[in-house]
């Protein structure tokens, strides 16, 4: 069976941040699918648009994840609480 967008992104994020705890949540409220990283000591909250979610396929949404790469890492190795908005 084909893995779904949801779970395309989760391997995405278990295989390249694999020391830290990835959850998934739809939010309501805001209008997006959000992932969260836990470090143990900070979250790290990365919340995509509903229209880019909706707009991409399980191939160009790794896309987009990997040309913001450096900047997730860089907010997740600052160990601070942090809300990145992917739109």
């Amino acid at each position: 069976m084909a893995a779904t967008k949801k779970e395309t992104v989760l391997d995405f994020f278990n295989s390249g941040f694999n020391e830290y705890h990835v959850d998934y949540r739809e939010n309501s409220v805001t209008e997006s699918y959000d992932f969260v990283i836990k470090s143990g000591t900070s979250r790290i909250f990365l919340k995509i648009g509903q229209k880019r979610w909706d707009d991409s396929n399980r191939s160009s949404i790794i896309d987009f994840l990997e040309s913001k790469e450096e900047q997730i890492r860089k907010v997740v190795l600052d160990n601070q609480n942090a809300i990145l908005r992917m739109n």
